[in-house]
């Protein structure tokens, strides 16, 4: 039975295309306890593990009952591409199982949910409406400095042919700029991004670079929907590490039909 409590987020421009399913799971309706509190679905969280097994059956639920593809994600820019005619079938997909190692993951299938698990970190969702190509990407600042966004629209260009001014993206829930403080951003941020640093504030705007990144590549500004909405300054919906240390993972999850 569905728990009433699992609070989900959409994007406005995916809910227009009848093609699109997908949701921003909030931290509400789920099993875990104590600092983990509820939904958490992070398996590298801390968290009892048969907590978390449950937590995904209840969004696996929740989105219908079609396989859930989740990543064992490191902050990098390797991309996974799933084709329609690759050997890697729905049925090995397990949700108690990272089943790859990556930071974005790219199909042309249907009926496969792409999930990113975060609680600071943007979950970067994409659509070529021409090519009906989904994307699913997780970029922190370590994955925002290293342009795993532009790394992965480089990947659907060329494994599916995909045109930029046909893909519509959407930023999940994330670190604000209001919170983004980097006080060593001299060593950990290269020079050239430092133009989205907050004047007088040691505080960098990720979403504005994410942004960029896209339309860096040919995605067109209004094809770009933000939640803007900062994960820290929300830890009763949302997940955050910088807030709270020991916590959860949210889910992002999308898919075709």
């Amino acid at each position: 039975m569905e728990n009433a409590d699992i609070k989900v987020y959409e994007f406005e421009h995916f809910n227009t295309m009848p093609v699109i399913v997908h949701g921003i799971f909030t931290r509400t309706g789920g099993t875990s306890t104590g600092a983990y509190d509820s939904l958490n679905i992070g398996m590298n969280s801390g968290d009892e593990k048969t907590a978390i097994a449950d937590n995904r059956k209840l969004i696996i639920r929740k989105m219908g009952m079609k396989p859930l593809v989740f990543l064992n994600q490191v902050h990098g820019t390797t991309i996974k591409v799933l084709k329609k005619n690759d050997n890697d079938l729905p049925e090995t997909f397990q949700p108690g199982k990272e089943t790859y190692t990556a930071d974005g993951i790219v199909t042309d299938m249907k009926d496969v949910f792409l999930v990113i698990q975060v609680a600071d970190c943007q979950a970067v969702m994409l659509y070529d409406t021409k090519k009906k190509v989904i994307a699913n990407i997780h970029s922190g600042w370590q994955g925002s400095i290293q342009n795993v966004i532009g790394n992965c629209l480089d990947k659907m260009a060329k494994e599916f042919g995909c045109q930029p001014e046909n893909i519509f993206a959407g930023i999940s829930p994330s670190l604000g700029p209001c919170c983004s403080e980097f006080v060593n951003y001299k060593d950990e941020i290269p020079k050239k991004l430092w133009e989205y640093k907050i004047k007088g504030k040691d505080n960098f705007n990720f979403w504005d670079m994410s942004r960029d990144q896209l339309m860096d590549k040919g995605v067109k500004r209004e094809h770009i929907e933000n939640m803007e909405i900062c994960t820290k300054c929300n830890t009763d919906i949302f997940y955050s590490f910088r807030a709270e240390r020991t916590t959860g993972r949210f889910a992002c999850v999308i898919s075709m039909v």
